[in-house]
């Protein structure tokens, strides 16, 4: 829920064509500026009264005085506007993105609804701050990819100011964490209000603040000054029991430095300081004072060759990326103090943080941060959040506890000089084993047989790459996928070996790994493992392949032989032995029942292909493998007459 539900204000839906050509400059942009808190936050849009928007879709909003908001400023007297922006459900998959009426599209982006937060349904609400440039005619548009509701609330403003007292960003050293009521056993009742003290807020006119919740129940947080009374919107929602959730938020502070939090349904807050706004009785200056970039500039995108890391590599578990601010042609100035940012994750690996601070302000050997900006709920996952980052004359640093790709778009930044840099760069070690596959180049997704797309691809070559046959990189989930993935739970002890990608198989595979090893590191043989239900196929020593059988299962059956019926117990003979007969014959019947292409070992044994082979010993006696498997091993010649073949437990 995104607090109560309003009056719209004034707005209007475009399609994005007829925006196309349209001038509206923002004659503001480069123009230093002042802060203005508003009393209470304003609400200028929320389509879920008049119609969402559809795909590749626009609404522009007022952000400036009108007949609905005649306490706005005056059109053609703002540089930016501060807003809150969240998406609600039911909406489609695809980005969001802020920008001046009138300017183009920038490749910056807001908010992200992936695939999973389409899920959600109508319990979806994806929040985020955003501090856009103002046109002269005061109009912002908010773009939809993939359709949708969203909500928006104004803040804040930014107006000219060649020097000023009151507004100007005061940037700690490094951001700060001033509660955690997980560490304090104090969490939020539901309907509680609380209030609150920022260290060394005392005298500001509004701090900023990152702001993390984890809510009982579905939910709305709202944070509000001394003395008023909360309103219609909200800063945080929690949409589920133990959803973590991040919103950055500038809220006016008392004469003391105290605010105001409410939570509907209650749970756990973290709420980490950024920095101040001066106070009336602050002395005239420009240091704090704010200068918007033209359009939002992107900074890092790890994905790609703007990636101090390398081309294309992500962050990996407790890695940093510093990323410099003076040198970039969007700034080239060095008497930065800060920079407001909209940091964005894509393709994560596992649940963990993101944390942006200054570059050098973190002792290299220490892997973790205090402060969060970020929060990632699972693999997969595309989040954006806003973050106001004091810079040193390196720039910033951004810090991740698991793997993912980072995005660091740049709307603007503050004058001043930069924070002190007492540490060395990043300290960034690989914690994959020696001569063992690193981490996959995109996150395998659960998935069961009859699956396909480019995700099954990347799974079956990093299946390949192991050393697990299949037949082929398809983008197929078939039956020889299914039978490597299960050869793959069964040496790596993964319980259920059911041959589907389950989640703890996905992420196995996703992270380090070592090639499948097998029992022997000489000769030419066909190993058969029977405690693990594998076979490795060795050439030189060296393992080729790693196939999944079914041996024995140890049980009694009735047979008959020239006319004599017999009891036998399925048992597969441990030994060395050779091949001694062949025969290339879809359905060869034989003591041990019907067989697809034997390669015979001892006492009728066989290596054959089957149509069933099962992740528990279940034959008669022989040595299953899938027909394809069967297929290759012929095609191959690696069991060729007289050829060695060892079993074991």
């Amino acid at each position: 829920m995104v607090g109560a539900l309003a009056l719209p204000m004034l707005f209007s839906v475009t399609p994005l064509a007829s925006l196309i050509g349209a001038t509206n400059a923002v004659q503001a942009a480069g123009t230093t500026s002042a802060f203005t808190a508003l009393p209470s936050p304003v609400r200028l849009a929320d389509t879920r009264t008049t119609g969402a928007l559809g795909a590749n879709t626009t609404v522009t909003v007022q952000v400036t005085a009108g007949q609905s908001t005649p306490t706005l400023p005056a059109a053609g007297t703002l540089v930016a506007a501060v807003l809150n922006v969240t998406v609600v459900g039911p909406a489609q998959a695809g980005y969001w993105t802020v920008f001046p009426t009138g300017g183009a599209v920038p490749t910056a982006s807001n908010i992200n609804v992936d695939l999973a937060s389409v899920f959600a349904g109508e319990s979806l609400t994806l929040p985020n701050m955003v501090t856009v440039p103002v046109p002269a005619d005061g109009r912002v548009s908010v773009y939809s990819l993939g359709g949708g509701n969203v909500v928006v609330d104004m803040l804040g403003y930014y107006t000219p100011a060649a020097t000023a007292t009151a507004g100007r960003f005061v940037p700690l050293a490094a951001p700060s964490r001033m509660l955690d009521t997980r560490t304090s056993n104090t969490p939020m009742t539901p309907g509680e209000t609380r209030a609150f003290a920022a260290p060394g807020a005392a005298g500001a006119s509004a701090v900023a603040l990152n702001m993390t919740a984890i809510g009982t129940s579905p939910g709305y947080w709202q944070v509000f000054p001394i003395g008023t009374t909360p309103g219609a919107s909200s800063n945080l929602n929690s949409m589920a029991a133990g959803q973590v959730s991040a919103n950055q938020v500038i809220v006016p502070v008392d004469a003391n430095g105290q605010f105001n939090v409410f939570s509907l349904n209650g749970g756990q807050l973290i709420i980490d300081v950024v920095g101040t706004f001066t106070g009336a009785a602050a002395p005239s200056a420009t240091d704090g004072l704010f200068v918007p970039l033209d359009t939002p500039t992107r900074f890092l995108d790890t994905r790609t060759a703007m990636n101090p890391l390398g081309a294309g590599k992500r962050l990996l578990p407790t890695w940093d990326v510093e990323v410099g601010v003076a040198a970039n042609p969007a700034i080239a100035r060095t008497d930065v103090s800060a920079v407001l940012l909209n940091v964005t994750v894509a393709d994560t690996f596992a649940a963990g943080y993101v944390s942006a601070t200054p570059a050098g302000s973190n002792d290299p050997k220490v892997k973790s941060r205090t402060t969060s900006n970020l929060n990632i709920a699972r693999p997969g996952q595309t989040l954006a959040n806003h973050a106001i980052v004091p810079v040193s004359s390196r720039g910033f640093d951004i810090f991740s506890q698991s793997p993912t790709h980072v995005i660091a778009d740049v709307s603007g930044f503050y004058l001043g000089a930069p924070v002190a840099a007492p540490f060395g760069v990043p300290d960034n070690a690989d914690p994959t084993p020696v001569f063992c596959a690193t981490f996959t180049s995109e996150y395998i997704n659960p998935a069961n047989p009859g699956a396909s797309g480019a995700n099954i691809s990347v799974m079956q070559q990093r299946l390949l790459d192991l050393g697990y046959w299949l037949q082929a990189v398809d983008g197929k989930y078939g039956w020889s996928t299914q039978q490597a993935v299960m050869a793959y739970q069964k040496f790596n002890n993964i319980a259920g070996k059911s041959g589907n990608v389950d989640a703890t198989t996905a992420a196995k595979l996703s992270y380090p790994n070592c090639r499948v090893s097998a029992g022997t590191t000489s000769g030419d043989l066909f190993e058969v493992d029977k405690g693990r239900q594998m076979a490795f196929i060795i050439r030189g020593g060296k393992l080729v392949w790693a196939l999944n059988v079914s041996t024995g299962g140890g049980y009694f059956y009735e047979d008959e032989s020239n006319g004599q019926k017999f009891i036998d117990q399925a048992i597969t003979d441990n030994g060395n032995f050779n091949v001694y007969r062949v025969s290339d014959t879809p359905r060869y019947e034989g003591t041990l029942g019907t067989m697809y292409r034997p390669r015979f070992v001892v006492r009728g044994i066989a290596v054959h292909g089957a149509p069933n082979v099962p992740n528990y010993p279940a034959s008669h006696g022989c040595i299953r493998v899938s027909n394809p498997a069967m297929d290759m091993i012929w095609a191959q010649n690696f069991l060729p007459m007289g050829s060695r073949v060892w079993i074991h437990d």
